[in-house]
């Protein structure tokens, strides 16, 4: 677990929840029929609760944990969604409770040796753990160009962690038998303030910027203004997902 790279998503939590991309419905409506009951799940280090309030029209109870305080006080709030803030690899939970549990765009910061026994141990007898996380975007080979240069400047602040989602999470060791999962993808309609903004929440431009400075992503910021075009141009940005799942024996 890299501590400095988590520590960067309690800077700018409302930032982080106007600007990070929602998941497609069709990933929730995959997760809904996938289990045979409806009762409870637990969306694992939910940040500011993108998963958990989507998982709350699908089930009676939703359990989101997160160990950021600025993260869950930025979350979104639903009857029915019950916010705590621990770690996932500590969780209070009973055995046996969930019909599903899911992990979005964090598995890979976890501590592996200590959080899949807690899936085993809460995951009720049939039901499913799964896991999605965003790669790379692309835009325009204008756009995809200038991005190249921004996340080389940024590239050396990256976490290690962060390979495993890049890797698609193929080697995060998930004890349960694996099921088929479909092949999805977030598309969003966004301006160049958007994209910016959307930028500044990854951890490795946090981490560039605190070490470096501002001054030292100019450069970059600017071939992606010229990339772009007019600021105020809506442009269709598209990021595919990795998504794995399994079921635990009955």
């Amino acid at each position: 677990m890299d501590t400095r790279a988590i520590a960067t998503f309690d800077l700018h939590s409302e930032q982080y929840a106007r600007y990070r991309p929602q998941y497609p419905d069709m990933l929730f409506r995959w997760l809904q029929a996938s289990v045979s009951n409806h009762h409870r799940a637990w969306d694992c280090a939910t940040g500011t609760g993108q998963a958990a309030g989507k998982l709350a029209l699908l089930f009676d109870r939703v359990d989101a944990c997160d160990i950021n305080h600025s993260q869950l006080e930025a979350a979104e709030r639903s009857a029915n969604v019950f916010y705590l803030e621990c770690p996932v690899e500590q969780s209070p939970y009973g055995d046996a409770v969930f019909d599903l549990i899911t992990v979005a765009q964090s598995l890979h910061w976890f501590d592996f040796s200590r959080f899949w026994p807690q899936v085993e141990r809460t995951l009720k007898p049939g039901g499913v753990f799964a896991a999605w996380g965003y790669d790379w975007f692309q835009v325009s080979p204008e756009v995809d160009d200038a991005m190249r240069f921004f996340r080389a400047v940024i590239e050396p602040f990256w976490s290690s962690c962060s390979q495993l989602l890049w890797d698609g999470y193929r080697h995060v060791g998930m004890p349960l038998p694996a099921l088929d999962t479909p092949r999805y993808q977030i598309t969003m309609q966004w301006n160049l303030e958007q994209l910016l903004g959307y930028l500044h929440t990854w951890s490795a431009t946090k981490l560039c910027v605190q070490s470096l400075g501002n001054h030292v992503l100019n450069d970059a910021r600017q071939r992606l203004a010229r990339g772009w075009g007019d600021a105020a141009t809506v442009r269709r940005v598209v990021m595919p997902l990795h998504f794995i799942a399994g079921r635990k024996p009955l």
